[in-house]
C-alpha cells in the first residue's frame, strides 16, 4: 500500500519543477521582448493604445523603450506569444483578461498562431490602461519592479493550473531528464522541434513544451509524444524502444493507467517485437495490484519507479544507463 509520504514525495517533487519551469518561460519572454526594436512599431497615437499621457513621459524621462513596457497591437500580432508578458505586467490572471476581453491561453500556449488587429487593439487597450495605473501610482516606478510584481502574479497563476498538470508534468520532467543526460554527453547532433525545425543541441528552447525530441550522433532518435509518451528509433526508423510515464497520486486510477500503457505497449510490440517496453509510473500508481498485472504481463519489459527516478541518484542512474544501453550509446 502507499504510504502518504510517497504520496507526498511524488506531489512536490513535480510541483517544484512545475514551478521552475513556469518561472523559466516569463524569463524567456522577456528576453524575446528585449530583441525587439521599438521603433518598427507605430507608438503616435498613445490615447489609442490606452496609455495615459502622465505614464508615457515618465518612460520617455527615464528612457524605457516603451516596447518593454506597453503593449503594441501590431507588435503582438507579430508575435502573438508576447500577451503572456504583457498581461504578466498588467498583473491579469488569464481569466481576468477574458473577463475585460477574452481568453488569451490558446494564445499564450502557441495553439493560435495569429491576431486579429481588432482583437490585437482591444488586449492592448486593457493590458496599457492598468500598466498606467501602477506607473502614476508609483513615483519610484521602474522595469526592474514591476516584472518582479508580474512574476509573483504569475505565481498565483502558476498555483492554479498546478493541480490539473500532475500527471502532464512528470512526463514533462522525464523528457528534461533525459534531454539533459545526453546533452551532457555531447551525444545529440540536433534538435527537433515542435514546430518541424531543426536546432543546434547548444540552443535548446526554454521549455521542453517546444522539443519534439532530438537525434543522437548514431542516428538514433529520440521522439517525445503519445502512444508511447517516449520512443526510441535507430537510424532505419525501427521502433526499438517504448516508455509509458504516468505520475499520478490517486492510488484508485492505478489499473486504469496501466491498461492505457499496455495498449501502447501492444502497438510498439505490433510493430517491432524486439522493442524494449518501459513502464515508469510514481509510488501511488505501483499498487499491488499493478505490480502483480506486470508479474504475469509479458508486454512490460522494465518497470521504474518514477518517484525514485527523481528523488534517488542509484534509481536514476540505472534508469538512464538502460536507456543508453537501448539507444546504443
Amino acid at each position: 500500500m502507499t504510504s502518504p509520504k510517497e504520496i507526498a514525495q511524488t506531489q512536490y517533487s513535480l510541483r517544484s519543477f512545475f514551478f521552475y519551469r513556469a518561472r523559466k518561460i516569463f524569463q524567456s519572454l522577456c528576453e524575446l521582448v528585449e530583441r525587439i526594436e521599438p521603433s518598427k512599431y507605430d507608438w503616435s497615437d498613445i490615447q489609442e493604445l490606452g496609455i495615459s499621457k502622465s505614464s508615457w513621459k515618465y518612460i520617455q524621462k527615464n528612457r524605457i523603450p516603451p516596447s518593454l513596457i506597453f503593449c503594441c497591437p501590431q507588435l503582438i500580432m507579430d508575435a502573438p506569444i508576447l500577451v503572456g508578458y504583457y498581461r504578466s505586467l498588467a498583473l491579469l490572471p488569464q481569466k481576468g483578461l477574458g473577463r475585460l476581453a477574452f481568453s488569451p491561453k490558446s494564445i499564450e500556449e502557441g495553439k493560435r498562431q495569429s491576431l486579429s488587429k481588432a482583437k490585437a487593439l482591444q488586449i492592448s487597450k486593457v493590458i496599457n490602461s492598468l500598466i498606467c495605473s501602477i506607473i502614476d501610482s508609483d513615483p519610484n516606478f521602474s522595469l526592474e519592479e514591476i516584472r518582479l510584481a508580474a512574476q509573483a502574479n504569475l505565481g498565483t497563476q502558476i498555483n492554479g493550473s498546478w493541480r490539473n498538470e500532475i500527471g502532464n508534468e512528470g512526463s514533462r520532467r522525464i523528457d528534461a531528464l533525459i534531454l539533459r543526460h545526453f546533452l551532457d554527453r555531447a551525444q545529440i547532433s540536433e534538435l527537433i522541434l515542435k514546430d518541424g525545425t531543426i536546432a543546434s543541441p547548444a540552443k535548446v528552447p526554454a521549455s521542453i513544451d517546444d522539443v519534439r525530441g532530438f537525434k543522437l550522433i548514431n542516428e538514433y532518435k529520440v521522439l517525445f509524444g503519445s502512444e508511447p509518451d517516449i520512443s526510441i528509433r535507430n537510424s532505419q526508423d525501427v521502433l526499438e524502444g517504448a516508455i509509458e510515464v504516468k505520475a499520478g497520486v490517486d492510488p484508485a486510477g492505478a489499473l486504469e493507467r496501466y491498461g492505457a500503457a499496455k495498449k501502447s505497449f501492444d502497438k510498439a510490440l505490433t510493430e517491432n517485437k524486439a522493442a524494449i517496453t518501459f513502464y515508469l509510473a510514481s509510488s501511488p500508481m505501483l499498487t499491488a495490484a499493478v505490480m502483480d498485472a506486470m508479474a504475469n504481463d509479458r508486454l512490460v519489459r522494465k518497470e521504474f519507479n518514477l518517484t525514485e527516478i527523481f528523488l534517488k541518484d542509484d534509481a536514476r542512474e540505472e534508469f538512464l544507463r538502460d536507456l543508453s544501453w537501448v539507444t546504443h550509446l
